[in-house]
Formats: structure tokens, C-alpha cells, sequence
């Protein structure tokens, strides 16, 4: 398996985050987020249209459909689809009482909503269109198959429209693609179901979204294998032992916990080196203390891993 180059997490650019539901994505995007502010890039992280958003409870204020600064060179926001609607249109029309008058109109609403991708394209556009603002924009994508869904449109739109406002969109959004910086990185967890969405994943973007990178993969709530054998065959004479004291049981029950976490974390690393990503194993942190911890706690076992300080806790916020 190649090495992973952590770099690509906060030299800049656009990042699209996603993996199956469930895998810590959102968490960790505000953790990719916070650690490239402190490396000290101008860094926006996103949510998609997202009508319960998860960045409120991480950051501690509300999202809102423009950009909020939340820390010193980060900040949040929630792409809504009728405002971002209204600025696609402007950028066409570039008259706002026209546009006031062509979002009124029943027969362009109709069009837009039945248009193939109209929705997800026009997410993607406001994306681009913030990103000139950024040093990197993270974007909190929705679970693996609905993003792959969405960032395949433009390519759809190049195949339907072959001129015209939608066709320039979709122009834009493959030449963003297309940019070295624009990268897409896959959550997964060391189980089963998960790692075979991973590796779908990974093939369905190669086959269906031309241009875009995968760089790495990360491996969240993981544990390397360590476990020796005299540990293992301490942990079999203790289960052994009659009338064991809570204390030994809750040292069993520990011991046989780490074990299993370490034996699905080393299959799922065998397993997705099947997708030739490079893996990035990510320690399982208490999410007991809240998003925001878990968050901090992400911040720090990145930026160990690449090699780079971590914010101290509570900086900047």
C-alpha cells in the first residue's frame, strides 16, 4: 500500500469529503477544516444543502447560506438550494429585478426542478464560485452513493446541453475537476459493509466522474494492529482463571475489545489496498464528550500524522 501524503488535506484547493453514512465524514471535515486554518489557509468548510446541519454543534454558531467566520481563517456555511438558485441565475442574467421576475416564473421553476441535475449542479456551482474566495473549501458531501450521484452531473450536462448557461456550468465544473488541487477524499470505518462502499466508491468515481482525484482514504475510528502474542495468551489464562474480580473482567472485556478492533482494522487495510489509495488509520475517539471534542481530537491525530503542530486546545475559538 503507497504511503499517504497528508499534504493534500491542507495545501488548498477543494476538497469533497464523503463515505457511507455514519463514518464521522462531517466530524471530519471540521477536523480538516480547523487544521488547515491553523497551518494558516483561508479555509471554508460546507454542508450541502442540509436541512438538520452538524457544523452548528461542532463550532458553536449557526450556519447560514453565506459564509460564517467562526475561528481565525475558518469558516462554515450551508449551500441552500433557492438562495444559491438565485445567484445562478444572476450570474446569467446579471439584472437582479429580471431575476426577481424569472424566479417568480412558474414555467422556469417547473424547468429547473425537472431538469436532470439541475439541483446538484447548481450546488456545485456555488462550491466553485466560493472557492475563489478560499484557500480551500471543504465541502461536507452527502453519504458515498448520493455524491457520486451529484458530482457525475456535469458530465451529464456536457452529454445533454450541448450550449447554453446550464453546458457553461458544467464547463466550469469539469475544468475545476480537472485542477490538481480539486480532490476528493473517501471516510471509511473498519467494517465489512463499509469497506465494500468504500471500494465501490472508489471504482464508481474512476468510471463515472472524469478528472477527479482520490488521493487517500481515511480510515476513521481505527486501531493498528499491536497486539503480541504473550498479550494474547495473557488475556486467555485470565479468562481462565475461576471467580475473576470485576476488575479482571473489565481488563477482558477491554483487552478483548482492542483485540477485535485491531483484527477488523488490519482486514479492512488489506482489503482496501484492493482500491490502491493510500490508507490514513485514524485512532477511535470518545464521542461521549461531544462533536466538538471529537472534533479537536481528530485535529490533533492529523496533524500528527502529517507531521505539522496542532491548534491548541480552544484556540482561535
Amino acid at each position: 500500500m503507497a504511503a499517504a501524503d497528508l499534504s493534500v488535506l491542507f495545501q488548498g484547493g477543494v476538497l469533497f469529503v464523503t463515505g457511507k453514512g455514519g463514518v464521522g465524514k462531517t466530524t471530519l471535515s471540521a477536523a480538516i477544516g480547523r487544521l488547515a486554518a491553523s497551518q494558516g489557509k483561508r479555509t471554508l468548510v460546507l454542508e450541502v444543502d442540509n436541512q438538520h446541519p452538524t457544523l452548528p454543534a461542532i463550532f458553536g454558531a449557526a450556519t447560514a447560506y453565506e459564509p460564517v467566520e467562526v475561528e481565525r481563517n475558518l469558516s462554515i456555511a450551508n449551500i441552500a438550494w433557492g438562495p444559491a438558485l438565485e445567484d445562478w441565475v444572476e450570474s446569467i442574467v446579471s439584472m437582479r429585478r429580471l431575476v426577481r421576475l424569472i424566479m417568480k416564473n412558474r414555467v422556469v421553476s417547473l424547468f429547473l426542478q425537472v431538469t436532470p441535475g439541475a439541483r446538484d449542479l447548481v450546488m456545485l456551482w456555488r462550491t466553485h464560485q466560493l472557492s475563489s474566495r478560499y484557500d480551500l473549501v471543504v465541502v461536507d458531501l452527502p453519504a458515498s452513493g448520493n455524491a457520486v450521484a451529484m458530482l457525475s452531473v456535469p458530465l451529464t450536462a456536457e452529454r445533454l446541453f450541448p450550449t447554453g448557461p446550464i453546458r457553461r456550468c458544467a464547463d466550469e465544473l469539469l475544468a475545476l475537476y480537472a485542477r490538481a488541487s480539486t480532490a476528493v477524499i473517501l471516510v471509511a470505518l473498519p467494517e465489512e459493509m463499509v469497506v465494500n462502499e468504500t471500494l465501490e466508491t472508489t471504482a464508481k468515481l474512476t468510471r463515472e466522474v472524469r478528472g477527479l482525484n482520490v488521493p487517500l482514504i481515511l480510515l476513521n475510528r481505527a486501531s493498528v494492529p499491536s497486539f503480541s502474542e504473550a498479550e494474547r495468551s495473557l488475556l486467555a489464562a485470565l479468562e481462565a482463571q475461576p471467580g475473576a474480580s470485576a476488575d479482571t473482567a473489565d481488563l477482558l472485556a477491554a483487552g478483548r475489545w482492542e483485540e477485535s478492533l485491531e483484527a477488523a482494522t488490519g482486514d479492512a487495510l488489506t482489503r482496501l489496498a484492493e482500491a490502491g489509495r493510500p490508507v490514513v488509520v485514524l485512532p477511535a475517539v470518545s464521542r461521549r464528550e461531544g462533536a466538538r471534542r471529537t472534533t479537536q481530537m481528530l485535529v490533533a491525530a492529523l496533524a500528527r500524522l502529517a507531521g505539522v503542530r496542532a491548534p491548541p486546545r480552544g484556540a482561535n475559538g
